[in-house]
């Protein structure tokens, strides 16, 4: 899963294409967050999801740091899009059935948010008392941008999976938190988040002024392999209104060419 600014980019082995394990379910990313999915994440990870929020000790959060790093599997389950991972190939991609559901479904939606949360705070970030987003934690955000690299495959991972469910908002919102801190001398911005940005089609967003200073000059179609991989480009769904939480509607034609991507994926 995941996207990036050029199709040059999109080689990025976050989004390339890769051998899967069979399903073990028709909708795994739904099973797994109602807790019926065979696959479980590490214990650590597990322990860290229930209890982050109760940490207020430094050893907690270098632990909770430490524990997220390392983990090759979190990010796939956590925050599904419609990128099949090299990485994890025993995780699966959005179907269009879960991606209506996640929104739809109030329980799922909000275990979801609050895995947001928990990434946001892995970044060093989070909410201060006024309730704005920001960078709480300078050197840790530093560091996983800077040093631990990879973080920047996750973060496109990230944008995308809130995106595509629902919380577009929200993505556009931390995008303005990290844009502000990536400035232009580094360049890290523009060559792997700068296409998440505000699209012409969303002008009609309430809190437009939030998230760009600068009136979006960029549609949809430029920067739709930030959203869905590769093989499903040309497929008559993928449209901006899937940044939307509309659910995605399509014919049986295109729901049966869906389905064979899904396998050969």
């Amino acid at each position: 899963m995941g996207m990036c600014e050029s199709r040059e980019e999109i080689k990025d082995v976050q989004f390339g294409r890769s051998t899967i394990q069979p399903k073990m379910s028709e909708n795994p990313n739904l099973d797994f967050y109602r807790g019926i999915y065979p696959f479980q994440l590490n214990n650590q990870i597990q322990f860290h999801m229930k209890h982050w929020k109760t940490y207020n000790q430094q050893y907690q959060w270098n632990k909770f740091y430490s524990d997220l790093e390392s983990d090759k599997q979190f990010m796939q389950w956590l925050y599904p899009n419609f990128f099949q991972s090299f990485f994890n190939t025993t995780s699966f991609r959005l179907s269009i059935k879960e991606r209506n559901s996640f929104i739809e479904d109030q329980s799922i939606m909000q275990q979801y948010l609050d895995n947001i949360r928990m990434f946001q705070r892995f970044l060093g970030i989070a909410r201060n008392d006024n309730q704005e987003l920001l960078i709480i934690d300078q050197q840790q955000f530093d560091q996983c941008i800077y040093s631990y690299t990879q973080n920047q495959v996750r973060i496109q991972r990230f944008i995308s999976s809130m995106s595509v469910l629902g919380q577009r908002e929200l993505a556009l919102e931390f995008l303005q938190v990290i844009k502000n801190k990536l400035t232009k001398k580094n360049k890290i911005y523009q060559s792997k988040f700068q296409g998440f940005d505000l699209l012409i089609e969303e002008l009609d967003l309430s809190a437009q002024s939030l998230y760009s200073k600068k009136k979006p000059t960029k549609s949809f179609g430029e920067y739709k392999t930030h959203y869905v991989q590769e093989d499903l480009l040309n497929e008559s769904w993928v449209q901006a209104s899937i940044l939307t939480k509309a659910p995605i509607i399509v014919n049986q034609k295109s729901l049966e060419s869906f389905l064979v991507k899904q396998e050969a994926c």
